[in-house]
């Protein structure tokens, strides 16, 4: 119930902040630009525009929610709440990847792509969306202002969108499937193109996996930094 609670308050505080509008706009945006798109590359720009929506969503908007908590001094409330380490960040992950999964389904379903995998493109819409918030929470941990996170962030971001450029270069190279944003999109590749079901299976579970071991990590960070300010 506590974890149910904080997911539905930073909701709350996001809907209030402008995120949800913000993320409106952007959305018909991308619908916008799509429409003019042919049917062939719109199969291509389709799931790219999608993949970038919960990594782009994760990693720079929880820095901006972090931040104005800061400047709020809520952050400062909720270490000394009973609301765990752990239950404050799954609130961040969960809260964040509600907005991936809304934009995501909206943009597919009014870009009129047929045959698309709906359970696989929720699976991965979600676990991309944690991934990088998780990512963004470590980042912000350690930062002070916003230009100080956006200067941190560029460098993981080279790191985790570079190689997803391999799979259009090399799509049958697995070479870089390691990194978890390649697992990721690949994953998402096939909720609307084809995919065997063994491999849907073993990216799932490496992502799932990728996870849980950023969130153990994400906590130890988060700790060290905020609550105990080490």
């Amino acid at each position: 119930m506590r974890l149910l609670h904080a997911i539905w308050t930073d909701m709350r505080f996001q809907m209030k902040q402008g995120f949800y509008l913000v993320y409106v706009i952007i959305t018909v945006m991308y619908l916008i630009i799509m429409s003019f798109l042919p049917k062939d590359v719109l199969s291509l720009a389709l799931p790219l525009v999608v993949f970038s929506d919960p990594s782009v969503l994760g990693l720079f908007f929880i820095g901006g929610i972090i931040m104005l908590e800061k400047v709020q001094g809520i952050l400062m409330v909720i270490v000394v709440s009973p609301l765990r380490t752990m239950e404050y960040i799954l609130s961040k992950v969960f809260s964040l990847a509600i907005i991936s999964v809304l934009a995501t389904f909206v943009i597919t379903v009014f870009s009129h792509y047929e045959n698309v995998n709906w359970v696989l493109l929720l699976l991965s819409t979600i676990l991309t969306s944690s991934i990088f918030t998780l990512c963004g929470i470590m980042i912000n941990a350690g930062c002070q202002t916003v230009n100080q996170y956006m200067l941190k962030t560029i460098p993981y971001m080279l790191l985790f969108v570079l190689p997803c450029f391999s799979l259009i270069a090399f799509p049958y190279s697995y070479l870089f499937t390691v990194i978890p944003s390649v697992a990721a999109l690949r994953l998402m590749l096939g909720a609307y193109m084809s995919i065997a079901w063994y491999e849907a299976i073993g990216l799932a579970v490496y992502l799932i996996g990728m996870s849980y071991l950023f969130l153990r990590l994400t906590i130890r960070v988060f700790e060290n930094k905020i609550v105990y300010q080490d």
